[in-house]
């Protein structure tokens, strides 16, 4: 990677959502992602033979905006102390914070951003999005460098979404210098809300396309900056689950060149632009290559899941049902829900496990083989019974499962409810 810039700020990507922020006072990295297998097999990273060792180089701190896999890799930060020296992990400050509980577990030196960072003449400022939902956990980081001729700002949104609120502030800071945000969504959906010949599938995942680049501009034209970088996002499904990976309704970050003249598209841990001269390098000049990915999804498709290694012989109705009930007890007192919304749970013996999430209904798991026409509106979810144990039993965490479309899910009506969502993240025992 090139020398940091002098007076300025030097943005380096280096793969999906991971870059480094380089001032004449400190080098940052943000959320360096490179072990495959993420979200219990699911992730894997377009290529495993680069280098991100000597891209990244050695750095002063580590940012890690949220606790998702893509973006909170342990397995790899581990790896990069061990060669460069441990470093400083720079997190938001949330009221429910699940990335420092995970951090503390993990043994890494941490430190919340309750104030922000001075080094020299760089400032660190990190921004939890708080909506008021125990499930917050994305942030932003906005790095400034006091330079003799101005402050440069870079700011780097990461996975947040859309929200006014939350965008106005950055309303104080004028015209960024560079600004890099999100382009295209990972998740679930439409990939396991559809069977695979329903030709809805095809439009849903061609709306969700439409969305994420809709929301992309609505961000440009709230956060205004010199320069916008599209980034993070890359991840392809192995396993057995390579098969969804053309339903995902995900874009190419080269195709924000049609709808933003003020886009610069970098490549993989090789782009590179400052706020002095504004000239990137390492820019991407096509589509990622079809002929790789395919090469790629060749390797990945034989990969097993990690639930494979819990034994059948463990996984019974009577077992399932005596966890999903001491499991609602706990989710119950978490809900957010206000409405009645049913999640039907396909059982080894055929029959369905029925609970609601409304947070005051009461109501008991109900086990039926009957029309589910009654329970409505309603999830219909089919799981693999060894995964359903162990995020029953907290082995594994109903996140992941959903962000590593491990669900099968049927919607009636194909309505999303996000408080019913969030009501799977505590049903564990």
């Amino acid at each position: 990677m090139s020398a940091p810039v002098l007076n300025g700020i030097r943005v380096n990507l280096i793969y999906s959502a991971c870059i480094t922020i380089e001032t004449p006072d400190c080098k940052i990295l943000c959320d360096p992602w490179f072990t495959d297998g993420i979200f219990d097999g699911a992730w894997y990273l377009y290529s495993n033979d680069k280098d991100p060792y000597s891209a990244i180089g050695d750095c002063d701190y580590v940012y890690i905006s949220h606790i998702h896999s893509d973006h909170y890799d342990p397995i790899f930060l581990e790896k990069y102390f061990k060669k460069f020296g441990e470093k400083l992990l720079i997190i938001g400050d949330f009221e429910s914070n699940y990335l420092e509980k995970s951090i503390q577990n993990d043994g890494f030196r941490y430190q919340v951003n309750t104030d922000p960072l001075k080094f020299g003449q760089t400032v660190v400022s990190v921004f939890p999005h708080e909506t008021g939902s125990q499930s917050d956990i994305d942030s932003a980081c906005l790095v400034e460098y006091f330079g003799e001729d101005r402050v440069h700002r870079v700011l780097n949104v990461n996975d947040c979404v859309y929200d006014p609120v939350f965008l106005s502030n950055f309303s104080e800071y004028g015209q960024l210098d560079i600004l890099l945000l999100s382009y295209t969504g990972a998740g679930p959906y439409p990939q396991t809300y559809f069977e695979l010949n329903d030709p809805e599938l095809l439009v849903a995942a061609k709306k969700k396309k439409d969305q994420f680049m809709d929301q992309y501009l609505k961000i440009a034209e709230m956060v205004p900056s010199k320069v916008r970088i599209p980034f993070a996002g890359q991840y392809l499904l192995g396993g057995n689950l390579s098969h969804l990976n053309s339903y995902r309704g995900v874009s190419d970050s080269y195709e924000i060149v049609q709808i933003d003249n003020s886009a610069v598209v970098l490549n993989d841990f090789e782009g590179s632009i400052d706020t002095v001269s504004f000239k990137a390098t390492g820019t991407k000049q096509c589509l990622t290559s079809t002929k790789e990915i395919d090469q790629r999804l060749l390797e990945i498709s034989k990969r097993p899941m990690v639930y494979e290694a819990i034994p059948e012989w463990m996984i019974s109705n009577k077992v399932l049902v005596s966890l999903l009930s001491s499991a609602l007890i706990r989710a119950m007192r978490k809900s957010e829900c206000s409405q009645d919304y049913f999640f039907c749970f396909k059982l080894p013996e055929g029959n369905s496990a029925i609970i609601n999430a409304r947070k005051d209904s009461g109501m008991q798991v109900v086990i039926t083989s009957d029309d589910l026409e009654a329970y409505t509106p309603r999830s219909e979810v089919t799981v693999d019974y060894r995964y359903l144990f162990g995020l029953l039993t907290g082995v594994f965490h109903w996140n992941n499962a959903e962000s590593g479309s491990h669900l099968q899910v049927r919607r009636f009506p194909n309505n999303f409810s996000r408080d019913a969502q969030n009501f799977l993240n505590f049903l564990t025992v």
